[in-house]
């Protein structure tokens, strides 16, 4: 089977490797549809750690084709997609049912083979855990391997405390900045405005549902303006540097929340006036992956939301996955999926 490896940083090959076959408790899938994440990129850029010869990629959705000794949960025919987190299920965290922080956790895509294959061999823990969910009936492939990104931005609104009626700055209009838009739109949330220094996406975020869609100039005035001078109930930063950070703490309305949902480099150092967090009585957090259930509901939303295919912009197949990751770190449009 071809392979997209992580060979360190500044690194990929696609290469041949075995079909692997299943053990006891696992699962072979073949891979239907995968999507880069910026923290594939990440990785790419040294910005994030990942195990040398790994196969990269956690946004996948596939067929099962084989199953283990001992796997009841599924089997062959079985469409699926993936929660790529193996959590140990007996840590304080786990047993909290936050396995997103489990305390021995990995991920497919960083510690264990991931979705830029022709197939993943689920490890038994994936399987255990429940982390292969069945697709609803129709749901196109490449729609099906949002699941991942589309629970992570879930779990991030549901962080700032979001309702019908809210209203919502987005700090980027990058694929994950969208997908936020796109969720709260879906949310009902009445005010949405969405801040991104490439017009090309602002144009995109305009087209999917933003009440507004500015310049970083023009954010916080816009925001201001369309919530009575108030701010943002919610504030979701999908860019990972501190001027996005900065840009979001200042139009948070009092008593608001401030997501840091983008990763920053390792390293970063945010300098922060203590006043604007006591003064404005700020909930400043951050959000990282998501719990099992934001990926079970995530299916849920992309199964009523074609529109999510708007974010492809790239399509490749594995041999080209490589250049894959060249388009994301050239800006280049935005989401792009590998076919099979």
């Amino acid at each position: 089977m071809k392979a997209c490896i992580y060979l360190g940083p500044g690194q990929l090959r696609v290469e041949e490797r075995p079909v692997p076959s299943p053990g006891p408790g696992e699962a072979l899938i073949k891979t239907r549809a995968a999507s880069l994440c910026y923290s594939d990129i990440r990785v790419f850029k040294g910005e994030k750690a990942a195990r040398p010869g790994v196969v990269q990629g956690h946004e996948a959705a596939g067929e099962v084709v084989a199953v283990g000794s001992g796997v009841a949960a599924v089997r062959p025919g079985d469409r699926v997609a993936l929660c790529p987190i193996l959590a140990c299920g007996a840590c304080y965290f786990c047993l909290r049912g936050k396995r997103n922080r489990c305390l021995g956790r990995r991920t497919l895509g960083y510690d264990a083979d991931g979705g830029l294959a022709e197939y993943i061999l689920a490890p038994r823990e994936l399987v255990a855990l429940g982390h292969l969910l069945k697709l609803p009936e129709g749901l196109a492939w490449d729609l099906a391997a949002q699941t991942e990104p589309f629970a992570c931005a879930l779990y991030s609104l549901e962080a700032c405390r979001l309702g019908p009626g809210a209203s919502v700055a987005i700090v980027g209009a990058g694929p994950m900045g969208l997908t936020h838009l796109l969720l709260a739109r879906g949310m009902g949330c009445h005010t949405i405005v969405v801040c991104d220094p490439v017009e090309e996406r602002l144009a995109v975020a305009q087209e999917l549902g933003a009440t507004a869609a500015v310049s970083p100039d023009h954010f916080a005035r816009t925001v201001h303006a369309l919530t009575d001078g108030l701010g943002a109930d919610g504030v979701a930063v999908t860019v990972g540097n501190t001027d996005a950070i900065q840009s979001g703490l200042v139009v948070a309305r009092k008593q608001g929340v401030v997501n840091i949902f983008g990763g920053c480099p390792p390293g970063t150092v945010l300098a922060l006036d203590p006043n604007l967090v006591h003064y404005n009585e700020l909930w400043v957090t951050g959000t990282q992956n998501a719990n099992p259930e934001h990926y079970q509901r995530a299916l849920g939303v992309l199964a009523v939301m074609p529109q999510a295919g708007r974010l492809f912009t790239h399509r490749f197949g594995i041999q080209e996955a490589p250049r894959a990751f060249e388009a994301r770190l050239s800006r280049q449009g935005l989401k792009a999926v590998i076919d099979f």
